[in-house]
């Protein structure tokens, strides 16, 4: 290990492809059981249902949702169902509550799904989760996903583990082989590459920029919230997230040279988003593309270039990404003499509600 400062969060990072083939063998197990449960309860909606690093990711899942099943979805933070006086939801359509959480998020999450159960008392929830299983009787089906936790601070296996896990269960729900079979083979397209992300992260950080701007289109902007969470939490910089077509907008004029611009290049918005990255050099702010692989039209057009190569497609990818944004903040970190593993920002208690809002359903 090279860096001593930062070991466990290094070290979690880099395990992620054995977590995720442990997440896979496991939810193979489920796979009979569960695609007969969707058959047979015709959802016609999927709500998410999370807080955190796990809505970030629940934004993402349920894009896909709908992009490949073709149903309604949307992603709710549990800490405003918990206030709610009626369903956020159409709830005479037969649906779906999908709560993604990890451990330290449990408690939250667990008293939103009680607030959710009378709400709308004929949802049926699905809680996929790492650590501690909910209540017994709080879920109608319950995912503990195999050894994801991490000791440290920093969310990031178990952050990638959750999606993973979502966009496996929307591949069975939407009955699409090709996208399950795809996602098996993302743990060993990580192993493959993670020692080429790893040299190319760790020079993108030299330029130590003083504020950092995630920019994402669809499945991608819950991806570039997570990528802009973990940046803060590992490295104390303020740090943004935009809609990447959306930036257009006036909100880029406060960039400056000691700014650095992270896109999420995807291929549904693959043109338009490279021409508003290449349009962002009047700032003069450091442009970083991450991208499945550059053309040479647009090769010279950005600062630097992350390229993936996996071969998958855009859906699948957005799980691979996790890593090599983690690997990004971690090396802006050490950069900067942060130790990711105590970064002194993150010493401070989470800001929690004092007590469990009343549940008492209001007319």
């Amino acid at each position: 290990m090279l860096y001593q400062k930062g070991a466990t969060v290094f070290a979690e990072i880099y395990d992620q492809p054995r977590a995720w083939r442990e997440v896979m063998g496991y939810l193979s197990t489920r796979r009979e059981e569960l695609t007969a449960w969707f058959k047979a309860q015709n959802f016609g909606q999927v709500i998410y249902l999370a807080c955190s690093d796990s809505l970030n990711m629940a934004m993402s899942a349920s894009r896909v949702t709908h992009l490949v099943a073709g149903l309604n979805s949307v992603a709710l933070p549990a800490s405003e169902v918990l206030f709610g006086r009626r369903a956020p939801y159409d709830s005479r359509i037969k649906t779906l509550v999908l709560v993604l959480a990890r451990t330290d998020e449990a408690e939250e999450v667990a008293w939103a799904i009680q607030k959710l159960r009378t709400l709308d008392p004929r949802a049926q929830i699905m809680a996929v989760h790492s650590g501690e299983p909910p209540q017994e009787g709080l879920v109608h089906q319950g995912m503990t996903l195999p050894d994801i936790q991490e000791e440290s601070r920093i969310g990031t296996r178990s952050v990638s583990s959750l999606l993973l896990a979502a966009l496996v269960l929307v591949s069975w729900l939407s009955n699409r082989e090709v996208l399950w079979n795809e996602l098996q083979r993302l743990p060993d397209l990580l192993a493959a590459r993670f020692k080429a992300w790893q040299a190319r992260t760790q020079q993108m950080v030299q330029s130590k920029p003083n504020h950092v701007v995630f920019l994402g289109s669809g499945p991608y902007y819950g991806i570039a919230s997570q990528a802009a969470l973990t940046m803060r939490e590992m490295t104390a910089l303020p740090c943004d997230q935009h809609y990447f077509l959306e930036y257009r907008y006036g909100a880029y004029v406060s960039l400056t040279n000691l700014m650095a611009v992270v896109g999420l290049i995807s291929n549904t918005f693959r043109v338009a988003e490279e021409k508003v990255l290449s349009d962002l050099a009047v700032t003069r702010s450091f442009r970083v593309a991450l991208i499945e692989e550059a053309t040479d039209s647009f090769r010279g057009r950005a600062d630097e270039l992350l390229e993936l190569k996996s071969g998958v497609s855009e859906i699948s990818r957005i799980v691979l990404m996790l890593p090599a944004l983690q690997l990004m903040a971690f090396y802006a970190a050490v950069a900067r003499g942060i130790n990711p593993d105590r970064p002194k920002h993150l010493e401070h208690q989470v800001l929690k509600l004092k007590e469990r809002p009343d549940a008492q359903v209001g007319s």
